[in-house]
Formats: structure tokens, sequence, C-alpha cells
């Protein structure tokens, strides 16, 4: 019969028949002793939840005790937490708990997976402090790293974060409408979002925004005299783009315009060469970030207005430099040999409900 050694832990294990190897999975050898994966987790959990009870009672020895000593580690929330070392590590515990009155650490499903000698766990966390008359609550994300010692599972590293309060679910990075987009939106006809839009018949358009991507960083450093020109040309060069397509300038503002036109496909080839021309510069070269949506507007004295020119902004300011993005209502009524799309991505939109399927412009040559 096949003899196998089996090491892990801290030391091998005498040689076993290979017919009970398959019992044998899901365990660890700690000095000889064979351990089970469940065993561990147990005593990880309890490490962890031990660590957070010792927090909320104000214990600074007892949460320290959970931590490896040296080389252990701790990230928190505030801009100084980056703690490394016993010595960081107890100033931080001693700052939090001598700032607050009273202190608690709860956790909500603790997750914990063991690999050999090292382990991690994750939960959805609340760190709550009273502070004089003031109540602070901060929902967190925690994780712990761990490792095996002679003393058991300990700390070696524990790290907490945020959700970033100004981030959209759905996104890697919150989508904002940059200054210039949002310029043009607030300087459109406010008056028309009421009577104006139930006296007017509806019509059905395609919107174009443009942004040029770090114009401030740009004009700081070419001047503004320089940047003014530059801006002055590229807004003539546009405007004869847009209205060859048969489209119309609806309004510039900064380094960002407003265009309309009769048709998506219209919209969309304009779109492909105000990018070609832009990025065609041999000096001075911009950077444009390009948005399209299709969708009923509504026609003021000077502007047209209407959720259709919302979502397109917002599908604008969601574009990278050198990109143009369209929504699927707009993808979906084109059809022209040059036009031809990307991969779709799923994303929501700041201030429109729902989410939105927009497609990138294949533009390049």
């Amino acid at each position: 019969m096949t003899l196998w050694t089996l090491g892990g832990g801290f030391g091998p294990l005498p040689s076993v028949p290979e017919v009970f190897l398959p019992v044998l999975v899901g365990y660890a050898v700690v000095e000889g002793v064979l351990v089970t994966i469940e065993q561990d987790t147990a005593e990880v959990r309890s490490v962890v939840y031990r660590m957070a009870e010792r927090y909320g009672a104000k214990d600074v020895e007892g949460v320290l005790d959970a931590f490896v000593g040296e080389g252990s580690s701790m990230v928190g929330t505030g801009l100084d937490e980056l703690r490394y070392g016993p010595h960081a590590l107890r100033l931080q515990v001693t700052r939090d708990m001598s700032e607050a009155d009273a202190l608690s650490f709860g956790m909500d499903s603790l997750r914990v997976e063991v690999f050999g000698d090292a382990a991690f766990a994750f939960a959805e966390a609340v760190v709550s402090a009273t502070v004089g008359s003031e109540h602070v609550r901060l929902p967190i994300r925690a994780t712990f790293g761990l490792c095996r010692t002679d003393n058991g599972w300990r700390i070696a590293q524990m790290h907490t974060s945020l959700a970033h309060l100004q981030q959209d679910a759905g996104r890697s990075f919150p989508v904002k409408l940059t200054k210039t987009l949002s310029d043009l939106l607030l300087s459109i006809d406010s008056a028309a979002g009421s009577s104006m839009l139930q006296s007017k018949g509806l019509g059905t358009a395609t919107i174009l925004f443009t942004d040029i991507v770090d114009s401030t960083a740009l004009s700081q450093s070419m001047g503004d005299e320089v940047w003014s020109e530059l801006i002055r040309g590229h807004f003539e060069t546009v405007k004869e783009i847009v209205e060859t397509q048969g489209g119309s300038v609806v309004k510039t503002l900064g380094d960002g315009g407003m265009f309309v036109f009769p048709s998506g496909t219209a919209a969309l080839l304009a779109a492909i060469q105000t990018q070609r021309t832009v990025t065609s510069a041999v000096e001075n070269r911009l950077s444009l970030r390009v948005g399209v949506h299709t969708g009923d507007v509504v026609q003021g004295q000077n502007d047209y207005i209407g959720l259709t020119v919302n979502k397109a902004a917002r599908v604008a300011a969601a574009a990278e430099g050198n990109q143009i993005l369209v929504s699927s209502t707009t993808a979906d009524v084109v059809n022209h040999s040059e036009i031809e799309f990307g991969d779709s991505m799923t994303v929501e939109l700041k201030g429109i409900a729902g989410t939105h399927t927009l497609l990138p412009l294949k533009w390049q040559i």
C-alpha cells in the first residue's frame, strides 16, 4: 500500500495510508496534531469578536492582546489612521477610547477563510461612539488578516473603510456632472419646467454635449490669451461640423457645448468627425468627452429643455477623455456603415432614477 506524508502548519504528519487521504481533507496540522478547518474558523471568529468586545469595553490591553505585536498594523478611516507596530496601535486605540465616553464595535455575519497558517475575516460593521452630547455612528467594512502563532490565532492586520457617500451603486467611481456641464444645464431656461412643458408640443431630437477634459489645468498652463483663442477656434470648428450634419448650436459656455440634431445618425456622425478633428491637432491638442441621447424635448425661446437634455449631459459626464458615450435609445435608432459601438455598460446617472445602458462609439480610423 502506498504511503503519503502530509505536511502543514508547524510540522509534518506521520505517513498515513493512501486510503485515509479523503478523510483528512479539511484538516491542518499544528505541531503534529490534526486540526479541522472548522476549529480554526471558530478560533478566528472568537479572536475577532473578542477584540471587538474589548474595544467596546474600552480595554486597551484587551484589544492589543488580540494582535501579533511586532509587525501588526491597522488602517482606519481617519486621515492619519495608518498605524504600524505595537506602539502606533496603542496610540490609536488609546486615542479612540479617551475621546469617546462610550464605544461599541458591532459586526454582522463575520466571514472567515483559512489558508493554512493564515486567515482572513471580513464583515459589515458599525462603530458607535458617544462624545459628550453627540452620538456618532460609522457603518464600515472591516477586514482582518490573521496568522497562527504559538499562542493561537492573532490579528496581524486590521483595515476599516467607509463606503463613499457620494458614489452611486453600480459604478466603480462616482459620476457627477462636471462644472462645465452643470453650468450649461443651469443656464438653460429654467421656466420651462412647468407651464412651458404643458403648453408646447413635444418633439423628438438628439442632444449632444461636449466637454473639454482638464480644461482648468490647460488654461493655466497656456495663459488666458492663448486659451481663449484656442477655445474660440475649437467651437468654430465644431459649429461647422455640426451644421454640416444638419444640426445646430444650442449653447456654448466656457469649454463645453450643447448641440441639437434632427436625427441620431447625424449627431453620431458629427461626434465622430469632432473627435477625429480634435485629436488630429499637432499642438495644443484637446481631450474631449462627448455624450449623446435621443428623446422628447421642448424648445423654449432659445433653449431645448426636458429630461432628454439632462440625461444627455449626464451621459457626457460619464465619458472619459477622447470618448463618445451614446445612450441605448440613440444607439437603437441609428443605422449607418460608419457607426459601430463597443461593449455596452450599465450605469447609474446621478439624479436620474434607475440604471442606464450606455455604449462607447468607435470613432478611431
